[in-house]
């Protein structure tokens, strides 16, 4: 397997504090058909670790799962089961690091404690510039909910 590039050391070099916090780690050698960077071990988990240097880490797994086909592809190579994490870290310009497990269908987010994270709630509306996407017809009776209310005349706290 060949990549675009040189080797991320600096960046392999960045991960390493957060790889001992989760255990005993293990390098592979440097060289073609590598298809992880470093292995983490502990008791019940061991974790194959594949880094990539991105310009962009604000992106969705999605997008992640098109710009690092090749890393995806090689981990994917490794057996799925729950002792075994296939992970793929990618690290910003300024050595910032997002983690995602590799699963047979996508990627899931995770810490750097190696736990999944939990789905992000939906953006709150910025306050004075909120925009109502229904009309007042589709709230629901009886659901305690008061219609749209337009900017600059929304009820005092406390008073209905």
């Amino acid at each position: 397997m060949t990549t675009r590039g040189r080797h991320p050391l600096k960046a392999i070099d960045a991960a390493r504090t957060i790889a001992v916090r989760r255990g005993l780690i293990q390098y592979t050698q440097i060289g073609p058909g590598r298809l992880c960077d470093f292995e983490i071990v502990c008791p019940p988990l061991l974790a194959k670790v594949r880094m990539k240097r991105m310009r962009y880490i604000r992106c969705t797994p999605e997008w992640l799962d098109r710009e690092a086909r090749e890393e995806i592809a090689g981990l994917r190579m490794y057996p799925s089961s729950q002792e075994i994490s296939r992970e793929l870290w990618i690290c910003s310009p300024d050595y910032f690091l997002r983690f995602f497990r590799v699963t047979d269908s996508g990627l899931v987010e995770l810490g750097p404690d190696g736990q999944p994270l939990l789905p992000k709630s939906p953006k709150a509306p910025r306050s004075g510039r909120w925009r109502a996407t229904a009309p007042s017809s589709a709230v629901l009776p009886g659901s305690g909910a008061i219609g749209p209310v337009p900017a600059g005349e929304a009820p005092e706290p406390g008073k209905p």
